[in-house]
């Protein structure tokens, strides 16, 4: 669709594109991002979407505040270093939660993987958990 040209335009140009969804969205469901998303690799191909989406699902949060788990991420700093310095923000992004638990944190994994608790060390630190496949 028009929407896919476009962004493989974007692409080869360089740009990158960040994606989050909250699964505890209700006013937007999350699923749409999850179907946009491999809509993108369907239409453009796995290997060129790696080349410059992240897509990031996070269990807890809400649509922009949830009071389980608001998530907060510095994302212009994650996006201007992937421009910038080829640095993928693929493995080392980590959210804060400031509502549910305030500085509690959990690694950012990209879709589709999501962080699982690795049995051992804080629960609330993101140090604790790693992002694995269902």
């Amino acid at each position: 669709d028009a929407a896919d040209t476009e962004l493989a335009k974007f692409a080869a140009k360089g740009g990158k594109l960040l994606m989050m969804h909250g699964t505890e969205d209700m006013t937007v469901s999350p699923r749409t991002s999850e179907l946009y998303y491999q809509g993108l690799q369907a239409s453009l191909g796995g290997p060129t979407v790696e080349s410059f989406v992240r897509y990031y699902l996070v269990p807890g949060f809400a649509h922009s505040i949830s009071s389980t788990f608001n998530a907060q991420w510095d994302q212009l700093s994650a996006l201007e270093a992937w421009v910038e310095r080829d640095i993928d923000p693929r493995s080392n992004q980590i959210v804060i939660d400031s509502v549910g638990v305030p500085g509690r944190s959990r690694p950012l994994c990209p879709y589709p993987t999501f962080a699982k608790y690795k049995g051992s060390g804080d629960v609330n630190t993101a140090a604790s958990f790693v992002c694995a496949s269902s």
